[in-house]
């Protein structure tokens, strides 16, 4: 019932390793180790996970590590977690868990250096981080009827300072600041999961989440549209400056679309990779046992991105394998869609690979 209702909301991974480590060496019941890693073409992402048996399988203590790059030439996120679960008994889980996102910041250029005009070369300086909170409870019928059936009900809150400024460089000199400010965004996500077991193979399930925002997150943590005017009155708005100011938008856009609300701990091969913030998110799934140490799950997952930046499909497939009583292992890849409003479709390939051992 536990792995059933549960949801791994997962230190940079030189302290990540360590910490997971000695949660092995507490003195506590079971202790369960997790490491997945996921890639595309351009993007990767690490998550690392343990949980310890505080008391016998009742309550469990959980840290946690994920960390993406979604770009090549982004700065890499970096979120901890650490949190408490809890079964009341056979059928109740409650589940709680701080997040706490490490500081992040990304230089794009936005206009050369003009020397015979006096003009400086200027570079957006975006950086942000993040604090949020997550609670679950779960309900598994736990029974052994032809027919089983589980449910969970989750919601988490999550708040970005997001920073912005403008920095200018003329020649070798020391870089200088013209312009900064701080805005705030807050994110709500309700989820509800449910999930059908017709028999002792089939396992059937539907999960979705809705995101709530404070402000517009296409507006929070941008520069407004009478800096952009500043700007290009001062640079006559060169055509080299356009294209680096809407790569500048872009590489936004998909920071926050796989941050916000904790997407950046579910970021794989079966959910996807958001290349804009959610609306909301539906992801049906089947299952089928093999055998006892063999599973296989199809998963499609839809994401109706915010007003004006489209949509995505994803279509997954994952097979795990139990190798002994202590150890599961799990591939996964997916094709990945995503359909702008006013560009074409963007085809990507996503794939995952994870290990998990209990001693």
């Amino acid at each position: 019932m536990r792995q059933g209702i549960r949801r791994a909301d997962h230190l940079p991974p030189c302290c990540a390793l360590g910490v997971l480590l000695t949660l092995g060496a507490l003195p506590a019941g079971a202790t369960t180790l997790t490491a997945e890693v996921s890639a595309t073409q351009d993007s990767r992402a690490l998550t690392l996970l343990g949980d310890v048996e505080l008391s016998k399988e009742t309550t469990f203590l959980t840290f946690g590590y994920s960390g993406l790059r979604p770009q090549p030439d982004t700065a890499a996120s970096h979120q901890l977690s650490a949190g408490l679960d809890h079964a009341f008994n056979l059928h109740w889980l409650v589940s709680g868990s701080l997040l706490v996102g490490l500081p992040k910041t990304t230089n794009t250029p936005l206009a050369q250096e003009r020397p015979r005009l006096g003009l400086p070369a200027l570079a957006a300086r975006t950086s942000y981080n993040s604090q949020g909170l997550s609670l679950t409870a779960g309900y598994d019928s736990g029974g052994f009827s032809d027919l089983e059936y589980g449910f969970d009900v989750g919601v988490g809150l999550t708040r970005y300072p997001l920073r912005r400024a403008l920095v200018a460089r003329q020649g070798t000199s020391t870089p200088t600041v013209e312009f900064q400010h701080e805005e705030h965004l807050g994110v709500l996500r309700p989820s509800l999961g449910v999930r059908l077991l017709p028999g002792t193979s089939w396992e059937i399930g539907l999960r979705g989440s809705v995101y709530l925002y404070s402000e517009d997150p296409l507006s929070a943590g941008q520069f407004t549209e009478e800096e952009q005017k500043a700007l290009a009155t001062r640079y006559a708005q060169a055509g080299e400056d356009r294209v680096l100011q809407r790569e500048f938008l872009k590489r936004l856009y998909r920071d926050l679309g796989t941050s916000v609300a904790g997407r950046l701990t579910e970021v794989n091969a079966m959910s996807g990779l958001p290349s804009a913030p959610a609306r909301f998110d539906v992801k049906p799934s089947v299952s089928y046992r093999f055998s006892s140490r063999v599973r296989g799950q199809l998963s499609y997952v839809f994401t109706q991105y915010v007003t004006g930046q489209g949509l995505s499909h994803v279509l997954s497939a994952r097979c795990t394998i139990r190798l002994g009583e202590p150890i599961r292992v799990w591939a996964a890849a997916a094709l990945q869609t995503d359909v702008p409003e006013d560009e074409a479709a963007l085809h990507t390939g996503l794939a995952t690979l994870g290990m998990e051992y209990t001693f």
